[in-house]
Order: C-alpha cells, then structure tokens, then sequence
C-alpha cells in the first residue's frame, strides 16, 4: 500500500469520526473524584438525576466519563458511602466536553468542589500545585505550563527554574550534589547515563514538547529508589487528551553572532541533520594491521617465504640477534635465498658479502613491503579529514507536531498520543579562550604564570530528534494498561581551531580538534494497573526497558607550532595527532510491583498501607581504539600550511626514503594502535529491593508516613578478554600489552537497609489555603558507577588527560534531615522554607591523578526560599532562592606502580567544597496575562554562584564555573481561535560561559571562556 492511499484512508477515518462527533446529539463530563487527602476515590456513583438510568462509577485513577443528552439543563447526583452527597448542576451544547473535578468530604465536612484537573490536565501548574501540597514527601516540580511561558525547549533548560537545582551543561546538580546523587527517570522508571565519565543524565535529550511535567522529589520514601540523595527526578512524558487535539509549531531562531556568518566546518555526513553519524566518521576497526617499521630478520625471512624452513628447524618466533645463535640463523637465512654458499657457511668475507646483496639486491625491500602493505591499507583507508573550513551559518530551526485523542475500542477507553519533535541549532563563539597554568603562585607583578594561551574559534552543531508513542486501554473501570514507546536521537559535533602563544622556539602553538558525539535512547514502557473491590487493594505494575548508546566516532586532536614565518611544522615530542574512536553501550531493564491497601473506612483520612518490589538490571559495554600518527625520515613543515596535502592517503604507501646516503622502503605516515585488553570492558549490575511504608494519620491535623527499603547490590566489571579467561584478581597475566599495571576486576556485593520517615503537621487545616510544616529523615546510598568500577584507562577530552577507574571504591552512605514550612493563600499565592543537611560516609569524588576515591568526611548544610505571589490581575511573579555550604575532606595519594601493582600512599588531606556545589542559586519568573487579547509576555532570570569543576592537578589551583546572569523574555500573542506567535529572546544580556582558576587573590585566570550571542526566536503554531 503506497504511501498515498495510507494518507488517504487516514483522513477518511478522521472525517468519519468528526462527522459522527458533530451528529451526536449529547455532551460529556468528564474529570477526576478524590477525597480532601489528594486520595482518588474508586467506586463513586454519579447519576442523572431526571433519568437515574444514566450513570457511570469512578475508576481505579478515580476518573469518571458521563454522557448527557441534550434535553434541558440537568443535575449530576454524586454519592458515595461516608461521604457527603454532591448535586451539581450541568449544562451542555452540542459534542461540549466539560472538565470538572470534585473533592469529596465526610458527612462531618463542609462540602468542597474544585474545577481543575483532568488527565489533559497535568501539563498545568495547578495540577502540580495541588499534588505538591497533598504529597506525603517533600516534592518540588516545573510544569510544562511554566516551559511555554519561558521558553525552555528541553528538561536540562527547564529543570535550572527549580528550586535549589543548578546546570553545569546538560547535567543536573540539586540542592549542591549533582552526578550520582541525583537519580533521573521517565515516568518513575531508570534511563541510560549515556556518558562514560558521569552517573548524572545530560537531559538536554528529552525536548519540553513532549512532556507533561517535572517532579523533582527531596526526600527518601521507602517506595522510591534508595540510590539518591539530592533529588529524584522523573520525567512525566504527555499523556493522552480527553478529546482530540492537535499541534503544529515551528520556530526560527537568529543570532546576531552566528546566523549568516562563516563558520567553522568539517566534512560531515549525510545524516548529521538526522543526530547521527551514517558511517562516515566510522571505522572497521577488525580489519586494522599495524605498521612494523623496524622489522626483525625473522620477520624478514618469513615474509620472503621462509616460514616452513624455520618451522622445519623449531624456530617459530624472533631470535636473539646479536648473538652467534642468532648469526648462524640469518647465514642459513641467506643460503636459503641463495646468496650465501653453503661451503663458505663460516667465511666472514663471504657473509658480509651476502648481507650486502641482501639489502642491494631489494630482497630487504621486498620483505618490508610485504610485511607493511596490509599497514599500508589500513592507514589510507583512514579519511583525509583533519582540516577544517568556513561555511555560512543557517538560521536556528525546530519544528513539532502532536496528535491525540481519547476514544473507544471494542466499546472500551482506549486513548493515544503520538509527538515528534525535531530540532537544529548552532553556537559559535569565534573568540573563545583557553588559558592554562600548573603553579598557583603568581609572578612579581601579581599576573598568573600562563602555561599555556590560546585563542579559538570554538562551533558547536546541535541536530536531534525525539518522537513519543503512547497508548492506553481501559478493560473496565478497575483494569488499564498503558504502552510507551520513546526514540530520542541527537548529534553534536563540536570544532575548535586555535591560535595559541608559545617559548622563543615555538612561537605559536597551533591547536584544532574535532569531536563528534551522538547518543542514542529508545525507551519501552508498560505500565499495568488494577483494582480489586472486595479488598480495595491497587496494584501497580511497572517495567521499561532502555537502550542507550553513546558513540564518538573519531575524535581528531590536532597540535603544531608555527615560527615567525607562521609556516606550520612538527615536533615528534610534542606534537599531539591522534584520532580516537569510543563506544558505550548502556540497556536497562527496570520493573516494579507495587500494592496499596487501604487501612480503615473513614472517609477523608489518609491511612494506608504500601508495600512491593522492585529488580534492576543494567548491561554495560565499553570499547574505545585509539590511533596515534606516526612520522618517518619526512619533512616536519607543512607547504603552505596545507594539511590536506601533507596528509594525503598516498603518503601512507610504502615508498622510498633516504638515509645514510642509500635508498631504502619505509613508511612516511602509519598509525599505530596499542591493542589493550583493558580498553573493551563490561559492566553488569543487578538491584533486587523490597519496601514497606505506612501512611497513616494519627489524627487530623498530624500525618505520618514512613517505612523501610532493603536494596541487595550484585555490580560486577572487568576486561572482557579477562573475565572469559576467568583470570582471578592481581593475576600477572591482567598486564597486557602497552599496560603499565594488572586491570582488577571490580565486584561489589552488599545488602542496605534504608529506613525514612515523613511526618506532616497541618498547622492551618484548609483544602485550599493550608499551612503545613514538614519534617523527614531518610538513609540512602550511592554506588560506584561500573565505570568509576572499572579500572580502565580512558581519555577524558574536557580534562585532557586520562582517568582511571578504582575498583577498591566503596558504596556512599548519606543520612538526610529535612524540616519544610509551607503556607497557601486562597489568592492562590503561596511561600515555602526548606531547611536540609546531608551527611556523608564515603563519599566518591574525582581528583587529581585522575582517578576516583572515597572522601574521609562530607556533608552539606541548605536552605531555600520559594514563593509565588500575584502582583494585580494577569501579573504573576515566582521566585525562589537557595544557599548551600558544603565541605569535604578528601585524602591526596601518591600513585606508585611497582611490578604492575598499584600502590596509593596517603601524602596529604585537603578541604575544600563538594564537586558541582553552587553556593547560592536565584531563580525568578515574572509574567503577565492579559487575556482580553490573548497576550502572555514572560521575563525569567537565572544566576547560580560559583562551583567546583575540575579539580586540581599538581600545583595548579581549582577550577570553578562563574555565575552568569542569565535574562530570557518572552511574549506570545493568539490570532484567532488556534493560531498564535510567539518572539522569544533568550539569553538577553549575552553573558560569557566562564571557567577559571581559584587563586587566593580570586578569580584572575580562566581555564576556559566561551560567549554564544542572544538568541532571537520566533515561534508560530496552530493548535485544535
């Protein structure tokens, strides 16, 4: 079936369904039941009250759908046992859905009703006020509502108005602890990390498009995860609406700095716009031979044919040359070839002769471009790609579309919900600086010493898409089940090309580098849930399966030096040309099963019991090859500085060099790759948990809710090659070749048990205006990652050194206090203080080496100020404030390698705050809504203070991230019923991305400074 007909059959069935809508003569109500706790009540009857005939009951979520005649104004009758009888009074036009949400009360209770929130109604921020005031934990949330006001196009952006949440990138930190203290999910179910040196989620790859709400969770319940301290985050991707919807959004976006520019360029494939490299960059690395440029006598003679003679003689490998053993192996080496007689076997005179024949008469020649040919191959089948060149930059684009409904198969609720998000945009900063310094001393006249200064164009292509899936069947009012499917694609290809200042020798340092990453997630989702009347008990199931792959298909890092001519040249000592190729492969597989019973008949009050199980597992495989560029007898300049030719595939042909006067084959350029066993490991991780947690309220204004979590840990990771030789640890045989240590295997195996207790007191008992203070406590853990495990080496291209794994690390444990007061205001107006302090046993941090170990003592001290008040009519003002101090006490080691065994001595202990704590982070939204016109026009600003980045190496100071003040603006006008325009200016004040060394006297070098421009976007959509 072409797809022309398919296109065809698809409006024919959209016609018919809408036609039949339009005819129906009857309208609908719609919404969700819940008791004054936020509980959903199952079971309620709802009734027309002219005609009892027509009713329907709540199901499991406690949502209801009533059809109505169109006959005259009618009333809903609302009943439910101990609870107070509703009579609600309805009137509908033609096919009118209307949403309406009610809160039942016991027959001791005043009667409330709410019209807020259905399923459609979880993107807005009333929805996730009223859960943030309900919830039992201490809960922290950024509705999708709230991106549209400001703009935000993915989480990473979004989640940074939240808060006590600060970015460094794409990556999380919260309430001062980011990586593995932060636990990421999409609808409450794991993800791959997607990144070799971090626990943490670059969440820059799930597009605010597709997504309903944020929850950021604060503190420990036995029924989440025990592995997190700083947050729990999880994703709410949309959900199907309650009637059929539709929305098409495109937006431009233009850059002073960038768009129509000429930018840095390299040859890319077809498929870059798409997220993804189709191969191009790729290599075979199966069919790679290294270069022998210095070959031994055997391998000589066994090349010209002579295996069989020597096997014939037991020789198998190289002999000792230089001795009379190995003298007596080349002269018969010689008769064989027929240039050495054999009766003058012992004649001095004759052998010397021979030899002489040997190299004049090309049989030497011959041999090394046997053994070197298949060499050869392999370098030119490497792409001559190292240079880089200009091209005009295109403007900013993203485009989506979402397509809904809600409505009935096989006279049952079924409801979809497809979106697709695609998006392209470019940062270009053509002054960007990298400065360096190993001393943190000044000179005499207070100037930092500079190891180092560079000068860049710095270019960073982003291109991604991601598309959600999502259905869900309702077998009846007591069982559903929900499927997810979610591909998530982006490539970022990032160029730098330099200009840096060295000694009298080196005048100038030339740097350029190219470095390509894309990553992959597709995320499966099933989600079951049930309800047994005769006992009340839920039944929730739960499982997800993640595929994730992160690739970096040759990295090219390029270093020359320039003289005063500017003629580029080389020095086999410093010159750095590489191409490194890395591949991570992370699947997850996360299942849980929970039940919730309830405790007791009185209506309006919490108590219940929940308890289930939970079982992980987390498969790993990393590869890396790295390629080094070898020289031989060439020239170190470059004519005219033209890479492309000194380069080019034909120099990495056997040819003919001279030395010493005599012709001989070699190879100019051939690469050479260590072959390390080390670099191709797996990780494996099982997490087996069970819970049980009371909520209970003891009386009205006091409510209780805690339990215990027990989590068994099985992590397991090693050098594939060594584990299927089943080599136990510090055997002599894990030293292969080009290592200079015996690779452990890592395994951890340990059961925790994590208790946590939430107690809230309702100073002011009020559904709508309550005041409540909150008080938790919770253990919880952190494990080292299979990656921080593994004691492989691997090149971090951000540190520019290499980091290796500690399979010695042991797991973190942290005690968490929390105290919230919280107070609403019927004006809808509402403020929170938040006190918390977090102690730390074994903390994991990265430092100098670099290698990862367990801090002697940690903790972090915080508190945090939020509120929303209405200034006038349509005017809105959120602001929200955080401090955080922190401080830990970390052991330096000295690394000494003895015999291929690591030893770490203990040299010193340093304090200092915790890697990627901001002090102080200040978030503030102001908007206003003028709805006679349908105008909506938001400022959101950000500054977060100064946090730890790269720690130390040698004398060198630490390396902090700056605040920057970050001023977005936003305004958004409607024409029309589904049409509206949007023109956003982000970053208004163009504030630079600043990286710098802490010295005594401040902040007076930077590490590294980039400054991207003020984006201007323009935004239409249309929407039904």
């Amino acid at each position: 079936m072409t797809g022309f007909h398919l296109m065809r059959y698809f409006f024919i069935l959209i016609f018919t369904f809408l036609t039949l809508q339009v005819i129906s003569a009857q309208g609908t109500i719609k919404g969700r039941i819940s008791d004054v706790n936020g509980e959903s009540l199952i079971g309620v009857t709802l009734i027309l009250k002219s005609n009892p005939t027509i009713g329907t009951v709540t199901d499991y979520d406690g949502n209801y759908s009533l059809k109505i005649p169109l006959n005259s104004p009618q009333s809903i009758v609302i009943k439910y046992i101990g609870y107070a009888t509703i009579e609600e009074p309805i009137t509908l036009s033609q096919n009118q859905i209307v949403v309406k949400d009610f809160v039942m009360s016991d027959t001791s209770t005043a009667l409330v009703e709410v019209e807020i929130v259905a399923k459609k109604e979880k993107d807005r921020t009333y929805y996730m006020e009223s859960i943030k005031k309900k919830s039992a934990n201490t809960i922290d949330y950024v509705s999708s509502q709230t991106m549209k006001l400001t703009g935000d196009n993915n989480a990473a952006s979004a989640l940074a108005r939240v808060t006590g949440v600060s970015t460094n990138g794409s990556f999380i930190t919260v309430r001062g602890i980011g990586d593995r203290y932060v636990k990421t999910s999409i609808n409450g179910m794991q993800i791959p990390t997607l990144d070799p040196f971090t626990n943490n989620i670059k969440l820059d790859l799930i597009p605010s498009s597709l997504i309903d709400n944020i929850m950021i969770t604060k503190t420990a319940s036995p029924e989440l995860s025990g592995a997190w301290t700083g947050a729990y985050i999880s994703v709410e991707t949309k959900d199907f609406p309650e009637k059929f919807s539709f929305l098409w959004e495109t937006q431009v976006g233009y850059n002073a700095q960038t768009s129509f520019k000429d930018v840095l360029i390299n040859q890319t494939s077809s498929t870059d716009w798409l997220g993804f490299d189709h191969n191009f960059r790729d290599h075979d690395h199966t069919s790679f031979v290294n270069a022998n440029p210095d070959p031994t006598r055997y391998q000589e003679f066994v090349a010209l044919g002579l295996s069989n003679f020597y096997k014939s003689l037991g020789v198998t490998s190289s002999w000792q040359e230089g001795t009379t053993v190995g003298e007596n192996y080349f002269k018969l080496g010689l008769v064989e070839l027929g240039l050495l007689p054999k009766a003058f076997f012992n004649d001095a005179q004759a052998f010397e002769k021979a030899k002489q024949l040997y190299v004049s008469g090309g049989y030497k020649d011959k041999a090394y471009e046997v053994i070197n040919s298949s060499a050869g191959q392999s370098g030119r089948s490497f792409p001559n790609n190292w240079n880089t060149f200009t091209k005009k930059a295109p403007l900013n684009f993203s485009q989506s579309f979402s397509l809904g409904n809600l409505t009935r198969l096989w006279n049952r609720e079924l409801g979809y919900y497809g979106g697709f998000r695609y998006g392209s945009s470019i940062q270009f900063d053509p002054n960007a600086i990298s400065q360096r310094t190993i001393l943190s001393e000044l000179d005499s006249l207070g100037n930092p010493l500079k190891d180092g200064d560079v000068v860049f164009d710095n270019v960073k292509y982003v291109n991604g898409w991601s598309a959600l899936l999502s259905l869900a069947y309702k077998f009846n009012s007591n069982h559903s089940l929900s499927l997810l499917y979610m591909p998530n694609f982006i490539g970022i290809n990032s160029l730098q090309d330099g200009i840096g200042y060295g000694d009298i020798i080196y005048k100038y340092e030339i740097a350029k580098s190219q470095f390509y990453e894309q990553r992959k997630q597709i995320v499966y989702q099933l989600k079951s849930e049930h309800y047994f009347p005769k006992t009340k008990l839920k039944m929730d199931i739960n499982a997800s399966y993640s595929q994730g792959n992160s690739n970096a298909p040759d990295f090219k890092k390029l270093e020359f030096f320039a003289n005063d001519d500017f003629v580029y040249f080389y020095d086999k000592t410093k010159s750095y040309i590489n191409r490194d190729f890395r591949y991570l492969s992370e699947d997850i597989f996360d299942s849980k099963l929970v039940f919730d019973l309830p405790l007791g008949n009185q209506p309006g009050i919490a108590r219940k019991l929940k308890f289930g199980g939970a079982f992980q597992r987390i498969d790993k495989i990393y590869d890396q090859y790295n390629y080094n560029l070898n020289f031989n007898n060439v020239s170190p300049y470059i004519t005219n500085n033209d890479l492309d030719t000194y380069f080019a595939s034909n120099r990495f042909d056997v040819g003919t060099s001279s030395s010493g006067g005599t012709d001989h084959k070699s190879l100019d350029f051939y690469y050479g790759r260590p072959d390390v066993a080390a670099n191709h490991t797996f990780g494996l991780s099982n997490i087996s948990s069970g819970f049980v947690l009371l909520d209970y309220t003891l009386f009205k204004s006091l409510r209780v809710s805690g339990g215990l979590r027990v989590e068994h840990t099985d992590l397991r990771t090693d050098a594939i090659e060594y584990d299927k030789l089943k080599y136990k640890r510090d055997d002599p045989r894990r030293v292969g070749l080009g290592q200079s240590f015996i690779f452990n295997p890592g395994s951890l195996n340990s059961v925790d048990y994590l208790p946590s207790i939430n107690v809230i007191y309702k100073i002011k008992q009020d559904d709508i205006a309550p005041i409540n203070l909150r008080l938790n406590y919770g253990r919880s853990i952190a494990r080292p990652s299979l990656r921080e495990y593994s004691e492989a080496i691997v090149f971090d291209y951000e540190l520019n050194s290499q980091v290796i794994g500690n399979s010695l690390l042991k797991i973190v444990e942290i005690d968490n206090y929390d105290i919230r007061f919280e107070s609403y205001f019927k004006s809808g107006n509402n403020i929170s203080l938040s006190l918390f302090y977090k102690n730390f046993k074994n903390h994991i941090e990265l430092v100098q080496g670099y290698t990862w170990t367990n801090a002697l003592e940690s903790r972090v001290f915080g508190l945090e100020l939020d509120g929303r008040v209405q200034l006038f009519k349509g005017c809105d003002f959120k602001a929200n404030v955080s401090l955080v101090d922190s401080k830990t006490n970390i052991e330096v080691n000295q690394l000494t390698i003895y015999n291929f065994v690591r030893t770490w001595t203990p040299k010193d202990t340093i304090t200092r705050t915790m890697y990627g704590q901001a002090p102080f982070v200040v978030n503030g939204i102001l908007s206003y809504n003028f709805e006679k016109i349908g105008l909506v026009s938001t400022i959101g600003y950000n500054i977060q203070g100064p946090r730890l980045v790269l720690t130390s190496f040698g004398t060198a100071p630490d390396v902090y991230e700056l605040p920057r003040h970050l001023l977005d603006f936003k305004i958004s006008k409607s024409l029309g019923k589904h049409l509206s325009l949007s023109i956003s200016i982000k970053d208004i004040l163009d504030s630079p991305i600043r990286r710098s060394y802490k010295y005594k006297e401040g902040f007076i070098l930077d590490f590294d400074r980039y400054q991207y421009g003020t984006n201007y976007v323009l935004g239409i959509s249309y929407k039904i």
